[in-house]
């Protein structure tokens, strides 16, 4: 077959897996690996078969190259698809694959402040470079998919040091910052200095005002006015959308995440009203944006809007059965009309189903204090004070 008739074959995997045509880009590109045998187009057929769920087929298919232990591209995506193919797997045998992915990663010592050292991972190869498309740098999502592993292993210290090595190696790896801000692994004073320590390309100068309107902002109640000025930095930082009229541009002010962000601040300045009004705004926009689900229900305790509560509580068990949220949400509803037994039954079972879910533990806590049941409360309070330092 002619160069010209493969990178065809190429561009049909392509528009496969943008249609989520999963089969039929596995199908085409085990064709194109079985004509070329090159190492980009052997991982183009394990990404499909990643995209297509079959996880041990395609770790099969990569731990079976040669250039597995070389080519951190390759490693990577091994690991991946050990960590989702346990996801049916009795809690032990998880466990294992967990292990496993730990030792496909390799051998790598990380210091307090998030600095790599003692890693071999200095071979990369780069795959598919046909497009000019800004990238994450792979030993960021190394260091994340480590981080990752270690929580799952429910060691959160380790897991706390690779995210912040994720996001040092990389600051375009968002999901390392989302896990130690939502996890509360650091304390206010650790953000501020990660987020210093960040460094940004000249481009991104609205990032690092949204990581820095991301982070607890209770360090910041005493320089006047430092937050609203961040939220009116990013809500003016705009984008030229059409080229032909100079007057037209899109801004960040409406953006969803960065309303919630806004909602979450007001709620930690004690200003519940005016956070309860922006989360129902956002809320009707953006139905299952959960972060702004988190914050609202937390606003309609603080006002007693039990009716709004109830309505939330309904939707999410609905919907999402399966997450700590809804069950909070559910003992959120029973808190705030005062049945604090049903409200600690479903705060505890929130935190079964998600032991690193804080609000979860502290709502435990709050429903043993309202019934003057100082023990209980303080054992569930220190247990939320261990898991979650920050």
């Amino acid at each position: 077959m002619r160069d010209e008739e493969i990178e065809k074959l190429r561009g049909v995997v392509r528009d496969c897996v943008s249609k989520h045509l999963y089969s039929s880009a596995i199908f085409f590109a085990d064709k194109v690996a079985a004509f070329t045998a090159d190492p980009a187009d052997i991982y183009m057929q394990a990404q499909a078969l990643f995209l297509g769920r079959h996880y041990r087929r395609a770790f099969h298919l990569l731990n079976a190259s040669k250039i597995v232990l070389s080519d951190l591209r390759f490693r990577y995506l091994a690991a991946k698809c050990l960590v989702l193919s346990s996801i049916f797997l009795p809690f032990r045998e998880e466990l294992k694959e967990w292990d496993q992915c730990l030792s496909m990663l390799g051998e790598a010592k990380v210091d307090d402040e998030g600095n790599v050292s003692d890693t071999k991972d200095s071979n990369v190869m780069y795959l598919d470079k046909d497009c000019e498309d800004r990238e994450i740098n792979i030993s960021s999502a190394i260091c994340f998919l480590r981080g990752k592993a270690y929580e799952a292993l429910e060691n959160r210290a380790q897991a706390r040091l690779w995210y912040k090595a994720a996001i040092k190696a990389d600051p375009l790896c968002y999901e390392a910052l989302e896990c130690l801000i939502e996890n509360h692994m650091l304390t206010c004073q650790e953000e501020a200095n990660l987020i210093s320590s960040l460094q940004f390309g000249s481009e991104d100068g609205w990032l690092s005002s949204f990581y820095s309107c991301l982070i607890k902002k209770v360090m910041q109640y005493d320089k006047e006015n430092v937050v609203e000025a961040k939220f009116r930095e990013l809500e003016n930082e705009s984008c030229k959308s059409d080229q032909s009229d100079t007057s037209f541009f899109r801004t960040l002010k409406s953006n969803t995440d960065l309303l919630a962000c806004k909602a979450e601040y007001y709620h930690q300045c004690g200003e519940y009203q005016k956070c309860f009004d922006l989360t129902y705004v956002l809320l009707e926009r953006d139905l299952f944006h959960l972060k702004c689900t988190l914050v609202h229900l937390a606003a309609a305790v603080e006002l007693g809007h039990s009716n709004e509560l109830y309505l939330m509580a309904c939707n999410l068990v609905k919907d999402y059965p399966q997450m700590a949220l809804s069950w909070f949400a559910v003992g959120c509803y029973y808190y705030c009309i005062k049945k604090y037994d049903q409200s600690r039954r479903y705060f505890s079972k929130a935190t079964s189903l998600d032991g690193t879910f804080p609000p979860a533990w502290i709502g435990y806590g709050n429903a043993y204090a309202a019934q003057e049941e100082g023990d209980q409360a303080m054992s569930a309070y220190r247990t939320a004070a261990r898991l979650f330092p920050g």
